[in-house]
């Protein structure tokens, strides 16, 4: 029980690491630890590159991390904040984080200044420019400050709520702000003054800006699904694109190494690449991300694209193909999608690992329909197992991942004996009459299924102390034992017919209680 319950405060789903406090309370018989599995809350990540190295910038609710893009790396967390964060920045050697009416500034792990009392309420947007930052609240206020000093450059309040803004390049102290009713105005932060309101009303809400790599023209995306690169010095439309289904825009990103590309991401989940030149869609990638993309990003010279899921909890690189413009996953970092509903750690009798009884890995299924396995110690060793063999043999007609999937687990048992030899995880899943065996050494689902014999749906599972055997229990009362390494039944409890109350223990060592 004590295993499980650390389980369960490691691995509780999506909620921020929380640094353990200096003395435990008096009656207090768990403390936080260290959450495990985490690594992106939703937000728009933040992007900054030093000499040839690319960084970005993820929300963990109350924290925050930095991975290295090349090989998606953790190579920092920040310390927690009183209040989840809503909205990130990047520049430089800063770090800029919005909490509440707040903007805390960091230059890695050192607290560089708290921009507080100009906003009354949250603060939604942050963007760097230079040497100062704009902050965005709910209400629309607009506060622009100085870096490192904190000392406030300009305000103002264009009249609405700004839901997207970025830095025209070249534009000195200007800012581009798109409103929620298809408005788009240009601001001069030093005077507070609004230079021009763009004449195309747009008649549906501005969700991203991206700057292109030609001076003057910004992609714009829109709540209705349209794409626009829009001439800001003579206020023109030079091309309109548009998502199918009216699926919104999220976010845009310009390839920067010569080829005329742009990426849109969509509410969705898809990621489509566009070809400016011939005014057309390259390709389609229709599950980048469960839940809607938050951001995206071409790493600067490279045909490399970064990606941050709105709902998914993860990041994910992706190469782009010269000729067709198909997306293929290079590397990802990513958690459960959905709480975990159970989580169990990996280990048996063995010392195994960096402690008594391999304590180092937890087994954990959730809503999201996967099995996952992760390190307590090193972020780098978490994974996903494989589920490939399973979701292709799925209707080409369902479009969503997560029902392509197997059915939600109910039970697992797994066993670190026979790790490198054979199938070492068996699971039974919600109205299934197949256990399914897994392989932690190839991440993947073993070559074997296990039927309940006669076919009923498997209630629970366990592996014997020798890691040769799998027993399963059905909801009918029968017990069968299954070898691991060939798949072959080798004996049967049968259940009596008057029996009727379904077997919830399975057990490889001693009695089966009545």
């Amino acid at each position: 029980t004590g295993h499980a319950a650390f389980a369960a405060v490691a691995s509780s789903g999506p909620q921020p690491p929380m640094s353990v406090p200096s003395a435990t309370k008096g009656g207090e018989l768990f403390v936080p630890y260290r959450a495990v599995g985490l690594v992106s809350a939703g937000l728009p990540v933040a992007v900054v590159q030093h000499g040839g190295e690319t960084f970005v910038t993820a929300s963990l609710g109350r924290t925050f991390q930095i991975y290295n893009c090349a090989k998606l790396r953790q190579v920092f967390v920040g310390p927690s904040l009183p209040a989840g964060i809503t909205a990130l920045g990047a520049h430089d050697d800063y770090t800029l984080v919005a909490c509440g009416t707040a903007v805390v500034v960091y230059k890695r792990a050192e607290l560089v200044a708290t921009l507080e009392g100009e906003h009354t309420a949250p603060v939604r947007h942050l963007l760097a420019m230079g040497s100062s930052v704009v902050s965005v609240d709910a209400t629309g206020l607009l506060v622009a400050w100085q870096l490192p000093s904190g000392e406030v450059a300009g305000r103002l309040h264009p009249g609405f709520a700004a839901s997207a803004l970025c830095h025209p390049a070249t534009y000195l102290n200007k800012v581009l702000l798109g409103a929620p009713d298809g408005r788009m105005q240009l601001w001069n932060l030093r005077s507070s003054k609004r230079v021009h309101e763009f004449e195309h009303g747009w008649r549906a809400a501005v969700t991203a800006f991206e700057q292109s790599p030609a001076l003057d023209v910004v992609g714009v995306g829109l709540a209705d699904g349209r794409l626009l690169l829009h001439n800001l010095k003579f206020d023109t439309t030079l091309l309109e694109l548009r998502h199918t289904h009216g699926d919104a825009v999220r976010c845009l990103a310009f390839r920067t190494d010569g080829q005329p590309w742009l990426v849109s991401g969509a509410a969705s989940g898809a990621l489509h690449v566009w070809h400016l030149e011939r005014r057309a869609r390259l390709s389609l990638e229709p599950c980048a991300h469960e839940g809607g993309v938050a951001s995206c990003h071409f790493l600067r010279g490279r045909p490399e694209l970064l990606t941050a899921g709105a709902a998914d909890n993860s990041l994910r690189m992706w190469s782009s193909d010269l000729h067709s413009g198909e997306l293929s996953a290079l590397r990802g970092r990513a958690g459960h999608a959905a709480p975990p509903t159970l989580v169990r750690f990996h280990d048996d009798e063995l010392h195994v690992g960096g402690g008594p009884g391999g304590q180092t890995h937890l087994l954990s299924a959730g809503g999201d329909r996967t099995l996952r396995r992760s390190s307590i110690w090193s972020a780098q060793q978490d994974c996903e197992l494989s589920q490939g063999r399973e979701t292709k043999r799925r209707s080409m007609h369902e479009t969503s991942v997560r029902e392509r999937r197997l059915p939600p687990v109910l039970a697992l048992a797994s066993s670190q004996r026979r790790e490198r030899d054979w199938a070492n995880v068996v699971t039974c899943h919600a109205g299934s009459p197949v256990a399914y065996s897994w392989d932690t050494t190839t991440k993947a689902l073993a070559p074997h299924t296990l039927a309940a014999r006669p076919a009923a749906p498997i209630t629970a599972v366990a592996i014997s102390a020798c890691g040769n055997f799998a027993f399963l229990g059905s909801a009918i009362g029968a017990i069968d034992k299954y070898n691991l390494q060939s798949g072959k039944p080798r004996a049967a409890a049968a259940a009596e017919r008057r029996q009727q109350a379904a077997s919830t223990y399975s057990a490889a060592q001693g009695s089966v209680p009545p």
